[in-house]
């Protein structure tokens, strides 16, 4: 089967780690939106648009599956994306089981939608990082460095149980996350991962194909897909 996957930069590879663990006989083809790398800065209207395009250019190239493995994506085109294209298209979204129970942890533009909204009036707590997926970007090999800034960060939210992380980008940090806060990350792929599972019979090994928008080299994803845990 051939999969498409769509984010800004290398949080949608903490995604495609999961899924090549599953299902390595796919064909996959990663768009690494990196010209529009953050998404969160984007306003709401032009965002989906662009994203619209890059489905149907995913599309175009044979996708059978597309998914956007981006929260922010996911929350602003994902239903103009499905009702435009007659393919199965998924998209990765902050699950929070417990809201009052929860902290939610999204780019600004995520935390607009009505599905983040529905969570706080629920009780959830939600933090909003424009910043933090560019320097997860920027540190992806020396993670660390950033323990001090995601302590300060966060050291104004009571202990929660849970910890949704609404952003494939926090991913790289999520043991960074569970130290600081002492709760239990979330991720939100379970059921996109459940669904390719059940598409996928082949045997064998598929593909990797990376296609990018802006100055970013296919060996450098290929290496940071390595070294994700």
């Amino acid at each position: 089967m051939r999969i498409g996957l769509i984010d800004s930069g290398i949080g949608g590879l903490t995604l495609l780690k999961e899924l090549r663990k599953v299902c390595p006989s796919n064909d996959y083809t990663y768009f690494a939106d990196t010209y529009a790398h953050p998404y969160g800065k984007w306003n709401s209207h032009a965002l989906k648009t662009r994203l619209v395009n890059v489905a149907e250019l995913l599309y175009e190239i044979g996708s059978e599956v597309i998914i956007f493995a981006c929260n922010t994506a996911t929350t602003i085109a994902l239903d103009e994306v499905q009702e435009k294209l007659p393919i199965p298209i998924l998209g990765v979204k902050p699950e929070c089981a417990n809201p009052k129970n929860s902290l939610i942890l999204c780019t600004p533009l995520t935390a607009t939608t009505s599905l983040i909204k529905d969570y706080q009036d629920k009780g959830a707590k939600v933090y909003t990082n424009l910043c933090l997926a560019s320097l997860i970007e920027r540190y992806v090999g020396e993670l660390d460095v950033l323990n001090d800034y995601l302590k300060s960060e966060l050291s104004t939210y009571a202990k929660p149980q849970n910890l949704v992380l609404g952003c494939t980008h926090y991913v790289y940090v999520s043991n960074q996350l569970e130290k600081i806060t002492g709760a239990t990350a979330c991720t939100g792929f379970e059921s996109i991962i459940t669904f390719v599972k059940s598409f996928s019979t082949l045997k064998g090994e598929g593909s990797i194909k990376y296609i990018f928008s802006g100055p970013r080299k296919a060996e450098e994803y290929a290496q940071i897909l390595k070294r994700i845990h």
